[in-house]
């Protein structure tokens, strides 16, 4: 009969109703791979029911950005646990592009030029600064007054007058911190207590006096404060001063060619609603930081996550897609800068946005948003061989989809790079116990080389971190800006050697060691530097019929950093015990040192070694 319906099968009405436009084909379907594939690993492919399917990938933390390997993982390690935190930044997939064309061939819009055409860095300074200068790059004078001023309003507001901090007192007071970070104890009251007391510390500022400044520091004015649901309310407006005057110094630094986006744990385990907890991280509860850094390990930008709300999805990217936008909002556009990041971040609408804003990608990307970019599955490429890679290219944008086989199968996006060419890699054989020559295309070496500049800044930062454990959650940011500080601080410093072609550099931990005793001692009354506590015992007086205790062992005085001799503040000359050869002309010898440096120096006649030494670099 004409009129009469036609008739389907039960396959073909599933086929019709389930598989949507772009979906993978049966052959290449996850099932097939779980039957076929012997290395498949069912795992890997397990989604989390509290998550959107869209999850991302998980990138592996790794210390040298210049050997990182990659490795597929369909669970992202940044993801909650069986009870998400529904502040937690889960963007799903974002629409299917109709206007993506892709094809095996490369496209013309492919062949673009990629080198670098931003300005080379400034020449660094005819003389290296000391490290407070590089410190203060980043924390500088202006963030310590308004520290000092917000404490004191709050110790008035919570009735306590005589707090009265300066901004002074205040340097001293964060130079104790990252000085406990060298020298740590299992409690921070430990470096007062009589049995293993260290005068370094216990010295500078009382037990007490450290406890109450610990009490009422504060870093803006309560009475301005927005409650939860009104307009203008902000998460971290109690630090919100001081966390954007060190972002926007950060954004001073001249930026490297690659950039790198990830996220970083701030510790922290106390009540705050930004509170995450992410699994596989080194620090799983803490407070999430996004964060873009140069292949170097230098901070360049970064953004707190504080839960719905922190971006708006202005240009339909999602969440992942605008923190990435509004992460390099501040990098020069059409210069060719680069940019590295995981598949969290990753969608071709935002590879395909950055390419027009002059912005340059490689990222890993999940399989789920290929936008019908269909590809061989696990088991060809299999077959084919460890080192085998697929290819497919965008025709409009010119965006390569490059599939690369090692262990597992991993999936990376470019906007200017595919897989020619391709050169050799040692990888590591399980099946033979030794290392093998495997062909690698050219998009993952550059993700490689250029992925782990967040990590290494975690790394640095993780060393001699400030871990006091803070009971309010402004605190614990206030310590993540500090170490922040210092680390790019010495990383600058490193970038100034390297323009020079000097290869001695000063350590991490001595320049943390100089930022400190700056901190200290610059500008800093110096009776401070010598007070006793308590009065003297009688104990340690002789009795008349024992003999003098043996003089103590001669003692090499380390000279001041160079902050501390030429701050010309408390520099008092003064008879020393006993007589010495002259710290500056090495020739004199003399009985005059200086009461703040403890050092030995000439003041005669003839010659004013005393005046030099604390007026001359």
């Amino acid at each position: 009969m004409a009129g009469r319906p036609s008739r389907f099968s039960v396959r073909e009405v599933i086929e019709m109703v389930c598989l949507p436009d772009g979906a993978l084909s049966d052959t290449e379907s996850t099932a097939d791979d779980e039957i076929d594939d012997p290395d498949f690993d069912p795992e890997a492919y397990e989604s989390d029911s509290s998550l959107d399917d869209d999850e991302p990938l998980a990138a592996t933390a790794r210390a040298n950005p210049n050997h990182l390997d990659v490795e597929i993982h369909n669970i992202h390690a940044d993801s909650d646990t069986d009870v998400p935190d529904d502040d937690e930044p889960q963007p799903g997939p974002a629409p299917v592009n109709k206007e993506f064309s892709w094809r095996q061939r490369k496209p013309s819009a492919a062949d673009i030029d990629c080198s670098f055409q931003g300005p080379a860095f400034s020449p660094p300074p005819n003389e290296i600064p000391s490290p407070k200068w590089y410190f203060d790059q980043f924390m500088n004078k202006s963030v310590f007054e308004h520290i000092s001023y917000q404490s004191n309003l709050y110790a008035v507001m919570k009735n306590c007058p005589e707090l009265k901090t300066t901004p002074s007192e205040m340097e001293q007071f964060i130079g104790l911190h990252i000085l406990m970070t060298i020298v740590r104890m299992p409690s921070y009251r430990m470096y007062w207590h009589t049995t293993t007391r260290y005068d370094p510390i216990a010295t500078v500022m009382g037990r007490k006096r450290f406890d109450h400044l610990r009490t009422y520091i504060h870093m803006n004015d309560n009475t301005n404060v927005k409650q939860k649901g009104e307009p203008g309310y902000d998460p971290l407006f109690k630090v919100r001063p001081v966390l954007e005057k060190v972002r926007a110094n950060c954004l001073k630094v001249e930026p490297e060619e690659n950039h790198s986006i990830d996220e970083q744990m701030i510790p922290f385990k106390g009540k705050s609603g930004m509170k995450q907890y992410i699994k596989n991280k080194p620090q799983k509860w803490g407070i999430k930081v996004f964060t873009r850094a140069g292949v170097t390990g230098l901070v360049y930008d970064f953004e707190v996550y504080t839960g719905k709300g922190t971006v708006t999805n202005e240009h339909g990217l999602g969440v992942a897609g605008e923190v990435v936008l509004r992460l390099v909002s501040e990098v020069p556009k059409g210069l060719n800068y680069k940019c590295f990041f995981d598949n969290w971040f990753t969608s071709p609408e935002v590879i395909v946005e950055l390419k027009k804003m002059g912005i340059l990608t490689v990222a890993t990307i999940n399989r789920n948003r290929l936008r019908g970019c269909t590809l061989k599955s696990d088991k060809e490429l299999s077959k084919a061989g460890r080192g085998a890679y697929d290819v497919k290219y965008e025709m409009t944008s010119g965006m390569a989809i490059v599939k690369w086989y090692d262990n597992k199968a991993v999936l990376l996006a470019s906007s200017f790079i595919g897989p020619d060419p391709v050169d050799r890699c040692r990888r590591w054989s399980k099946e033979k116990k030794e290392y093998v020559e495997v062909d690698r295309p050219h998009i993952v070496k550059m993700y490689n080389n250029n992925m782990g500049g967040v990590d290494l800044a975690d790394m640095y930062a993780a060393l001699y971190r400030i871990e006091i454990r803070p009971h309010c959650w402004y605190l614990r940011i206030l310590y993540y800006l500090i170490d922040l500080s210092v680390v790019n601080g010495w990383l600058l410093y490193c970038r100034h050697l390297t323009q020079k072609q000097e290869k001695k550099y000063m350590p991490l931990l001595v320049f943390r060691a100089q930022v400190a005793d700056a901190l200290i001692k610059v500008g800093k009354q110096a009776d401070l530097n010598s007070r006793k506590r308590g009065r003297p015992s009688l104990e340690d007086a002789p009795e008349p019929h024992q003999t003098a205790p043996p003089p103590p062992p001669l003692q090499r005085i380390v000279a001041p950093s160079v902050d501390v001799r030429l701050d010309r503040f408390d520099h008092f000359p003064i008879h020393a015990d006993k007589r010495g050869r002259c710290r500056l002309c090495k020739t004199g010898y003399t009985q005059m040192a200086c009461l703040k440096c403890k050092v030995l120096l000439c003041f005669t006649k003839d010659k004013n070694c005393f005046l030099d030494y604390h007026t001359k670099k």
